[in-house]
């Protein structure tokens, strides 16, 4: 069962990744992180990682997809 919930907010440059448990509440703050890829293959089976919406979100959808993530 999925406990944790890591959410991408895309900006530019870098990105930050609250992540939040099923209550919805924050125990976790990732403020800025470049290697999208390395951080989702480094997840458990108990981690769900999602991209938040921002300005920023279809550019960095279309290069995160182009880069074997997968979005539903």
């Amino acid at each position: 069962m999925i406990s944790r919930f890591h959410v991408i907010y895309p900006y530019k440059k870098y990105s930050t990744i609250p992540v939040l448990d099923r209550k919805g509440e924050k125990t976790a703050f990732r403020p800025e992180h470049i290697d999208l890829k390395g951080y989702r293959d480094n997840r458990g089976p108990k981690d769900a990682v999602t991209l938040g919406a921002s300005t920023e979100a279809f550019n960095r959808a279309d290069w995160m997809e182009s880069r074997g993530f997968f979005f539903m």
